[in-house]
């Protein structure tokens, strides 16, 4: 009884188990990878590049350098490319038409102040570059959260003629969501409640040279100490040396 309890105990496995199905995949030219005879897309930087897909029963995972890039709900469907808008707005600078047409832009659900934007940049600047205008706003979503460029763009709308550099401007000087944020009383130290304590003079004089008998101003100690620092210093550049090589 004692063994077999002390194989199971040894079976057990040390971290949760992954239900999924593991397969590697290349990247192809269209930033997708396929899985289950499904495509499902990357972002720009993954393409033509080897990555793992982790399919889930409700959802994809696509890892890429040990971490998560990509994340679709799962189609039980066959050929059918699932693709997320942010993975492509970087190709909108090159490709601009593509907004209008291209389905994975034309069916994208956004909050209906973009469209609003488009449209005051388009009366402001003209169709062409009034759209890239609102492309360089719409690139935003890649890095940062939807809610936030909404909140800029309402105020940009709110204040008149919105201007897209404004917008930008605004997102980036805010603090990113992982950025630690102290209140003031966090801030403030109670200066008077910290006790330093003071040092032990007494622990230099181990630094000090030791004087030789019959000179008591110690000026040949001192000069052999001054005669042996270059020699010290030519020691500790070469272990410098040593370790640059090693490394």
């Amino acid at each position: 009884m004692f063994e077999h309890d002390r194989f199971a105990a040894l079976s057990v496995p040390l971290h949760r188990f992954d239900a999924c199905v593991i397969q590697p995949a290349q990247v192809d030219k269209y930033q997708t990878a396929r899985f289950d005879r499904n495509c499902y897309s990357v972002p720009r930087r993954w393409a033509f590049r080897t990555v793992s897909v982790k399919g889930y029963i409700n959802r994809v995972d696509v890892v890429g350098d040990g971490a998560v890039v990509a994340t679709h709900t799962r189609s039980y469907k066959s050929g059918e490319n699932v693709l997320d808008p942010l993975h492509f707005v970087g190709s909108l600078d090159h490709r601009p038409a593509a907004l209008d047409h291209a389905p994975v832009y034309r069916d994208w659900q956004l909050p209906a102040v973009f469209a609003d934007l488009r449209r005051a940049f388009t009366e402001r600047h003209g169709s062409l570059t009034g759209t890239r205008h609102y492309i360089s706003v719409l690139q935003l979503l890649a890095l940062h959260p939807i809610d936030r460029v909404e909140n800029a763009i309402t105020r940009a709308i709110a204040g008149g003629q919105p201007i897209a550099d404004a917008i930008i401007a605004t997102i980036k000087c805010q603090p990113s969501d992982n950025a630690l944020s102290l209140s003031d009383n966090a801030l403030s130290l109670n200066l008077a409640a910290v006790t330093v304590r003071p040092p032990d003079l007494a622990q230099f004089d181990r630094l000090l040279p030791r004087f030789t008998e019959g000179d008591a101003d110690g000026n040949r100690d001192h000069a052999v100490v001054v005669e042996d620092q270059p020699e010290a210093t030519e020691v500790a550049d070469d272990v410098g040396g040593v370790g640059a090589v090693g490394s």
